[in-house]
Parts: structure tokens; sequence; C-alpha cells
């Protein structure tokens, strides 16, 4: 963790925020549905329900009926999480030891560190469409860039897949390493070659999983929903009204703001009242040796970021209401989680408000 994230998030890294909302008592016959929401590096305590000071409406709403996990873990890194997540073994079964990018010269070749979800597992999409479910998945998926990998060979039947670890959030689908530039993109096992230009990650992800569903409506087979949204993951991407909603919100800093944070965390519960607070990352500086220029940046990192993190709450919102307006969110098992920690990107490399 550096200054941008350290300071808007309390958690270790692999500590995530998870949201489970039951359904309501139904037939037997009547099989539930699932929807997995997974966010890409949103730390526990910037949704409101945690004690954040963004706006996130719909997730509060949301905590207000769920089950709100306080001591519940994820992997370091994100297709690890992801890949236990779909499979429910451990991440080295399911060949995701390591992330495809990052395998050491030691790993590489050996079982457990294919780099991709390999053929010794079954995927939850696989078992739920051979037992009657529709399978539907937005977002990313970095668990494989191969086609026999892709997300449509792994159970959904419908797909809007994003296939590495990062990208813009915008049509020009830039990668965030030079080596996936341009971004690799999956409509329905097909690989995509340019976005439209109405493209804004969260916003397209959420319209497609909506339409996938609507293409279905009333056969009545239940579903199941993986919405994998990118955000709030660098770089740092809002359209309008968020990329101005919280401007001059976090002037005083991101030392102020974590302690904001710790006291709302032992106001509500989440933290013992007489835990310590943990030193700060050694390579985050105090802000009071930064000259006025870099904490700009980091200022604005943390405003642009609000502005992420509350443009994807809004979103998320939109997929619940649909559900409600096709009468099957009482029908839903919910499961709101994040893949790992807060992001490691400082703000002057991950801020590009394009």
């Amino acid at each position: 963790m550096t200054r941008l994230t350290n300071t808007l998030n309390l958690n270790f890294l692999g500590a995530v925020i998870l949201l489970c909302a039951p359904i309501a008592a139904v037939a037997q016959d009547d099989p539930p549905n699932f929807l997995l929401i997974m966010v890409d590096d949103l730390g526990w305590t910037d949704i409101g329900a945690y004690g954040g000071e963004i706006d996130t409406p719909a997730l509060d709403a949301l905590a207000d009926k769920a089950v709100l996990f306080t001591d519940f873990h994820a992997s370091v890194a994100c297709s690890p999480t992801r890949s236990m997540l779909l499979t429910g073994t451990d991440n080295h079964i399911a060949g995701m030891g390591n992330m495809g990018e990052l395998l050491a010269p030691n790993q590489i070749g050996k079982p457990g560190y294919e780099g991709h979800l390999n053929n010794r597992v079954v995927t939850l999409a696989e078992v739920l469409r051979d037992n009657g479910y529709h399978t539907y998945m937005a977002g990313k998926w970095h668990l494989g860039h191969e086609p026999d990998h892709y997300p449509y060979n792994r159970g959904f039947e419908k797909t809007f897949s994003m296939l590495y670890g990062g990208a813009s959030h915008f049509d020009d689908m830039t990668g965030v390493r030079e080596l996936e530039s341009p971004a690799a993109y999956t409509l329905n096992g097909e690989r995509l070659w340019e976005l439209p230009p109405t493209f804004y990650s969260s916003r397209s992800y959420a319209d497609f999983l909506m339409d996938a569903i609507r293409s279905n409506r009333g056969n009545g087979k239940p579903l199941l929903g993986y919405f994998a949204l990118t955000a709030p993951h660098d770089p740092l991407h809002v359209p309008e009204p968020w990329k101005s909603k919280y401007q001059s919100a976090y002037d005083e800093g991101y030392e102020v703001l974590r302690q904001r944070r710790v006291e709302a965390a032992k106001d509500i519960g989440l933290v013992p009242s007489n835990a310590p607070v943990s030193e700060m990352q050694p390579q985050v500086k105090p802000r009071d040796t930064l000259s006025k220029e870099e904490q700009a940046v980091e200022v604005r990192g943390m405003e642009v970021y609000a502005g992420m993190v509350d443009n994807l709450d809004y979103h998320i919102g939109r997929v619940l209401d649909f559900l409600d307006d096709i009468g099957e969110l009482d029908n839903t098992v919910i499961f709101f989680l994040s893949d790992d920690g807060s992001n490691g990107c400082v703000a002057n490399f991950c801020l590009d408000q394009s």
C-alpha cells in the first residue's frame, strides 16, 4: 500500500469486505438466483457500512439486510482470489498459485502455476449450467488469456470480459502493463478489437449483465450473475459528475483521513476500541515532507478514487433495482466482496483522469 491507498483504506493487504444478502424464504422447488459482485482492489473502509465517508447508498442499503463479515480474508492478489471464488478450491489446485504475469522462474511450468484455470477443476458456472442455470459474466476475468481459457469456455453462456489484470476504464483499451496493451476483451468467446466510444467499465458491464438477464427473461430457469467490476483498480478514471464530486474533500491529507476512518471503524464496532493503530506503510512519506505539488497530486488522486467508488456503487444499485423491477431480487443470494486489499499504486502513477 502507498500514500493514495494506505490513507483511503485501513485494511492490510488481503483483508476485504464481504456482504452476503440472504434471500427471503422460498419454496424448495424454486431454486435461488446467485449474484456475485466482485470489485477490484477496494479497501474495506471505502464504503459507508464499514465506516467510510464515500457515498455508497446502494451497498449500505444492501448491508442493512445482509450478513457483514468482519474477519474475512482473500488472497493478496487478484487472480488467485478469483480462482478460489469460482472453483471452491485452493488457488494452487486451480492453477493460480501466482498471477500468470508474475510467475517467478522457479514457478513456470510447475503444477499449480499454470497461470490459468486448469482442467483439474470445474467452475461454479460449469456446475450450475449443467444443473439448469443460466450463467452470465461481465467484467474482469484474469484467469487465462487463450481461447480455451476464456470465461465463455469455462461455463458462462453470455460473457463480456476483460481478460487482463487491469486496463483503462474508457474505450482506448490501454493496458496497465506495456505487454498487455491493447487490453484483451471478449464477447461471448470472441475477441474484441475495439470498444464502443461510450464505453466506461462500470456502466458498460452493468448494462451487459442486465441485457443478458433480460434476454432469457421468463423461461423459468434460475441464474448465476458474475458482476466483476474492474473499478476501483488503477488507472484512476471516472466520468462526471463523480469526477468533481469530491473536490476539496481531502484537502487535509491522508493522515487526517486515516485517523477519521480508524475512529469511525471503532465507533461502529468493526475494530475494538482499544486496538492500536498500525504504523503507516514504510514507503508512505509523511505529508509534511511532500512539496505542494506532490500534496496536490495526492489529494486529486484521493478525490478521483472516491468518485470511482461512488460511481461503482451507483451501477451496482442499477443492477439491484433491475432485479427488483423484474421480480427476482427477493429470490437472489447476493455476495459482495473485493478480490484483495486496496491497490498499492502511487497517485502520480495511477492518476489519469482522461
